[in-house]
């Protein structure tokens, strides 16, 4: 009788670590390398400067919505450094986005703060095409499959598990058969990895973001380009400050 009810207890508990995900609360970690070289013109300032900076994510999902959005506040990086007479200012911000996604109603929703202005990104899901490879690893324990972002000139890996039936990951990306727990754009240079899952909040709503001026993903893409022009053109006159702006673009 003992060894029938550890056998059943065992059964129990492997067939409920079986059963998909539908629905829960992904914490990721995003990892930014900044390799930022000064040269030998500020050493001091160099040893001041991280090799890479992180932030703390969270995915909302359920078989239909997903909330992408920062679980901590960001802590800008401003180092300021005076030698002979010059000053030299490295600012780096890490902007508070909030993605929404919708598959039934094919909406696509980004608040996205760039350079102290708020843009409501209204568009339709991007179509990823992933190119499924046989390599395989795992992350929390979940069996994950490696793609690759084909035809574009993005270098984006992505690891997704069908053991989370639901076509979302972090920064909004879609496209795959299954939760993607883990994204490296750039051979590394930025690095996106769940590192914990718990179930849905109960009663839990996904609260599509609203603040902003409202723009088209290509709008949005446009004066984000032309804002970093100009301030391509304030560095090369000089001034003396770097500012870093990073935002969920994939």
């Amino acid at each position: 009788m003992k060894s029938l009810t550890t056998f059943i207890l065992l059964f129990i508990i492997f067939y409920g670590y079986g059963q998909p995900l539908n629905s829960g609360k992904i914490i990721f970690k995003e990892t930014i390398k900044l390799n930022i070289d000064l040269g030998e013109r500020n050493p001091e300032m160099s040893k001041m400067i991280p090799t890479s900076q992180s932030i703390d994510k969270v995915l909302y999902f359920n078989s239909n919505e997903s909330l992408y959005k920062n679980n901590e506040i960001p802590k800008d990086l401003d180092i300021k450094s005076e030698e002979d007479g010059n000053t030299f200012q490295l600012v780096m911000k890490m902007p508070e986005s909030i993605i929404y996604l919708n598959k039934g109603t094919e909406t696509y929703l980004q608040s996205q703060d760039l350079m102290g202005k708020e843009f409501l990104i209204s568009d339709k899901p991007t179509n990823y095409n992933w190119k499924v490879t046989g390599e395989q690893k795992s992350i929390m324990n979940f069996v994950c499959q490696k793609a690759i972002l084909s035809d574009t000139s993005k270098n984006v890996v992505a690891w997704f598990t069908p053991q989370i039936p639901v076509a979302t990951g972090p920064g909004g990306m879609t496209g795959l058969p299954g939760m993607i727990l883990a994204v490296e754009n750039d051979n590394g240079e930025r690095m996106t990895i769940a590192v914990s899952i718990e179930s849905l909040p109960t009663p839990y709503e996904f609260v599509k973001p609203s603040k902003g001026k409202k723009v088209s993903k290509s709008e949005y893409d446009k004066i984000r380009e032309e804002k970093m022009k100009e301030m391509g053109a304030v560095n090369g006159k000089g001034t003396g400050i770097r500012m870093i702006i990073r935002d969920e673009k994939h």
